[in-house]
């Protein structure tokens, strides 16, 4: 994977613009701590935290609270980078510059660009000039719509701010997404596989004319008209737009939207799927002829339901042939996919790989974002679900320590409107305090098929099922007051 916003420059550059980041007198603090019985995690956790902090600035520019997530020393936000960045950014606290960031990404589409927003925003911003000369001439990967899309409904759910469904800015964008930007590209699941790689070229010659909507986050190629990549993020957008018309009682656009986003998981299985090599395709062309491998984004997106496929594409992206082929930026997104899919010690693995010192550009502001999302939301197992039946939202927890002898203590986690420390103790207790912020309603979860978990005690009656590959897990659901710390163990 490679980008506009990710040009490989030299190590001296990247460090020399982390060392100026560091030294920024804006730079924003974080309670966020990890204590663990793994040194080389609190190790990795503390890089990390720095890291990330070091590109994070507070209000003072004309663009508002912003955080790096483009080459260092660019001064800008990409659209690809802030969607993955998201989630580790919540966790450090860093919830007014995501807001700031997504606002103005979902401000800027518009039918004068076909209704893709701006690739890249300056910290003025204003459209990076590295990126953008005209609304006829500038860079954009068409997936960047769904992708930003899904980020902008998952900091709803982790924040509780319903700013991102209310506020114009964002319900136009939502609806601008689902159904303009699919009709001017092409995307809509009847015609995207014979789509034409580069559409709406208004100029001859330009110096992004070649690049306005290239169909996938790959640039390195021109020989496919569809990556995989896209769709599986329009599949993870339609999935997030069904959520957000539950949410609002909208039942048949509900259902609307996840009838488009079945359309495009079976283009997924059927299309992308190959028997033969087991692994889904990444890029298509419009002969039909399908290559390269598109697996890490779909099991990223979880555009799969079927174990046997997911198996398959987790054995691909641990093969050593896949690794030594990829670069930083979709390395960074591997140890949050293998702790997903339960791969604990390939989670644990490439996530020492990308922070380790010698790593080459490992000062590229996404590696921090995506190693603390990977220990907060991977390691630790936190997350946000949304019940629509209920119109809660849960915060789950699941331990995916490497070892059952470890511990680990994630402190100050800010999630929703509360701050709270999490601890695992192998997989067989947890405990969450709900340090500030109103009652919270914790699923506490543990693998296998359990009857009963024990609440500060108490035997309590589980709910069980299986996760996506197939994995027995149970949980309970447990109501946790403000100063309140509650530990579930199994019995």
């Amino acid at each position: 994977m490679t980008g506009r916003c990710k040009l490989c420059l030299i190590g001296v550059l990247l460090a020399t613009a982390a060392l100026t980041a560091q030294n920024s007198p804006t730079a924003p603090v974080s309670e966020l701590q990890l204590e663990s019985s793994d040194a080389k995690l609190v190790q990795v956790f503390q890089w990390a935290k720095s890291q990330a902090l070091a590109y994070a600035h507070d209000g003072s520019d004309p663009g508002g609270p912003w955080y790096e997530a483009a080459l260092p020393g660019r001064n800008s936000f990409c659209m690809r980078d802030v969607a993955h960045q998201t989630t580790g950014a919540a966790a450090l606290g860093l919830y007014s510059a995501n807001l700031n960031m997504l606002g103005r990404f979902a401000a800027a589409v518009s039918p004068t660009r076909d209704w893709a927003g701006y690739w890249e925003i300056d910290r003025f911003g204003h459209p990076s000039p590295a990126d953008y000369v005209s609304d006829d001439d500038f860079w954009y990967n068409l997936p960047a719509n769904f992708d930003l899309l899904d980020a902008i409904v998952r900091m709803w759910r982790w924040t509780g701010n319903d700013i991102y469904l209310n506020d114009p800015r964002f319900r136009n964008f939502y609806e601008n997404t689902a159904a303009a930007y699919l009709k001017a590209w092409d995307l809509q699941p009847d015609r995207v596989l014979k789509r034409s790689r580069i559409m709406h070229q208004r100029l001859r010659e330009g110096k992004f004319v070649r690049a306005r909507g290239i169909p996938s986050y790959t640039e390195g190629r021109e020989d496919f008209n569809v990556g995989t990549d896209l769709l599986a993020a329009e599949y993870r957008a339609f999935e997030s737009l069904r959520l957000v018309a539950l949410s609002r009682h909208k039942v048949n656009l509900a259902a609307q939207y996840g009838h488009t986003a079945d359309e495009i998981a079976h283009l997924i299985e059927h299309e992308a799927w190959s028997e033969e090599e087991h692994h889904y395709m990444g890029f298509f062309s419009q002969g039909g002829r399908t290559q390269g491998s598109g697996d890490a984004m779909v099991l990223y997106f979880g555009a799969t339901s079927d174990p046997i496929h997911i198996r398959g594409a987790l054995t691909h992206i641990e093969s050593p042939e896949y690794l030594k082929n990829i670069g930083i930026e979709e390395e960074s997104y591997l140890p949050q996919t293998f702790y997903h899919y339960g791969e604990k010690a390939a989670a644990y693995e490439r996530m020492m790989d990308v922070s380790r010192p010698d790593k080459d550009r490992r000062e590229y502001p996404e590696v921090s974002f995506a190693v603390i999302s990977a220990l907060v939301s991977g390691m630790m197992g936190v997350e946000t679900i949304y019940d629509p039946p209920s119109g809660r939202t849960l915060i789950r927890s699941i331990s995916r320590l490497a070892k059952t002898s470890d511990t680990a203590t994630m402190k100050g986690i800010r999630i929703r409107q509360n701050l709270v420390d999490l601890k695992h103790t192998g997989d067989r207790e947890s405990s969450l305090t709900n340090r500030s912020g109103p009652p919270l309603h914790w699923q506490a979860t543990f693998l296998g098929k359990i009857s009963s978990l024990k609440v500060n005690g108490r035997p309590v009656r589980t709910k069980s099922a299986s996760d996506s590959v197939g994995t027995p897990v149970s949980w309970i659901i447990v109501d946790v007051p403000l100063g309140a710390t509650v530990v579930v163990s199994l019995p």
